[in-house]
């Protein structure tokens, strides 16, 4: 009887599910385990259920299989790799992009008749951690001497950083992958916002999580998200309100929204160094200040040696690392950098059949998007497109299972828009 109400029904993997979705904004290290968990549950439920499998629509097969072919062609990488232990240090970190698709192609109807809850405690769970950082923050910042208390946010030694930006800020987390958390739960709040479904104070509750995370982008101060923020956040609110009848007035709200947002974001430090070095400074001055450029160069002159195969799975940091040294560059070299591009890690490590699956799988997202009208889709390939071309983002567990996870939960999500007879505009939003 147990048996016949948790584990058929789903409600287990479902609960693993939901402890997925709160630990990867806030505390990502302790989430394997409950990976392990919900993997383990999903095959006792779905031991009998194949055919259901089986019936799942055909656009998200060939998602699934991209996703398994890319894995394999990293694991044939490791065939002429020249450093092991560091390919199956990269293939562990990324088992995150066979796991996820297999768990999440036919996740159960629990999980899909909850998928709206588990974005929103997703976006819950991002909002309590960007608090926790704001917390923290000015707790750094106090400082008592004497019975005399001082706000100061820079810290003593290293007193150009600042507690409420960057790293500094993002306490437990890279920034980068913080905001890219941060804008998923801010078009999360705003879906929320618009579902009329929900009462009108829920549904301004939502808008309100919405614009803080969108402030807190700020302070993140990652650059790929505050770029990420002005192109897409417009373009969201512009579909969303495509229909409306005053879409003059939402036009002239989007368009004010980014005047005043841009020279807000031009005072962020990161931001104004890198604005005034391309004003005032040649462009080898623009590379003591953004190593990425310098970084570029590199991956692409490594990359046009070895394009058709590959460094192999493993090789790419010591292969950058030796480039670094050879121009004399050793800030890079002692602190590794990748390639800051996904599709360049990419084609430095597995070639052109590598970049080439990878680019499917995008394809296949894209296609997906395009036939089933998925607005929030739509701005998580676009997110992660952005992220892509400025950092590895499957470097590391919180990119992969972040990039893994939303490829396949968003597909189950009722989030469709539905369109009248003989009409069908992309990404058309028809509520009323």
């Amino acid at each position: 009887m147990l048996k016949k109400i948790y584990w058929d029904k789903g409600y287990i993997t479902f609960f693993f599910c939901v402890i997925t979705v709160i630990l990867m904004p806030s505390y990502i290290w302790i989430l394997p385990p409950f990976m392990i968990l919900w993997g383990v549950s999903w095959i006792w439920e779905n031991s009998m259920k194949m055919q259901l499998i089986l019936e799942t629509k055909s656009s998200y097969k060939v998602l699934f299989i991209l996703y398994i072919l890319f894995y394999v062609w990293q694991l044939v990488g490791m065939l002429y790799s020249n450093n092991p232990s560091n390919g199956w240090e990269n293939l562990k970190v990324r088992l995150s992009v066979i796991f996820f698709p297999i768990v999440l192609l036919s996740p159960g109807e629990i999980i899909k008749k909850n998928g709206k809850l588990l974005l929103r405690l997703f976006a819950g769970s991002t909002l309590i951690y960007i608090i926790i950082c704001f917390i923290s923050a000015f707790i750094n910042s106090i400082d008592v001497q004497e019975g005399f208390w001082s706000f100061n946010p820079h810290p003593k030694v290293e007193y150009w950083l600042n507690y409420f930006y960057g790293s500094e800020f993002s306490i437990f987390q890279h920034p980068s992958y913080q905001a890219m958390y941060v804008l998923m739960a801010v078009f999360i709040g705003f879906e929320s916002c618009f579902d009329r479904t929900l009462d009108k104070k829920i549904r301004i509750f939502w808008l309100i999580i919405g614009i803080f995370l969108l402030i807190s982008l700020y302070f993140l101060s990652s650059r790929a998200g505050l770029l990420a923020a002005i192109l897409l956040v417009p373009f969201y609110l512009f579909i969303k309100n495509k229909r409306r009848t005053k879409k003059y007035l939402t036009g002239i709200i989007i368009l004010l929204g980014v005047v005043i947002m841009l020279p807000v974001i031009f005072t962020n430090n990161r931001v104004n160094t890198f604005i005034h070095s391309i004003h005032k400074k040649s462009f080898e001055d623009i590379e003591n200040v953004d190593d990425r450029s310098i970084i570029w160069k590199t991956a692409f002159h490594i990359a046009r040696s070895n394009y058709i195969w590959g460094l192999g799975t493993g090789d790419v940091e010591a292969e950058l690392v030796n480039a670094y040294q050879q121009i004399g560059n050793q800030l890079l070299a002692e602190k590794r950098m990748n390639a800051h591009n996904q599709f360049l890690e990419i084609l430095l490590e597995n070639g052109i059949v590598g970049i080439a699956l990878f680019l499917s799988i995008l394809v296949s997202m894209i296609y997906i998007l395009w036939t089933e009208r998925n607005l929030l889709y739509g701005m998580y390939v676009l997110l992660i497109i952005i992220f892509f071309l400025f950092e590895t983002m499957l470097n590391r567990l919180a990119g992969v299972s972040f990039f893994a996870m939303f490829s396949f939960l968003l597909l189950h999500i009722n989030n469709k828009i539905n369109l009248p007879n003989g009409y069908n505009p992309v990404f058309e939003d028809i509520h009323k």
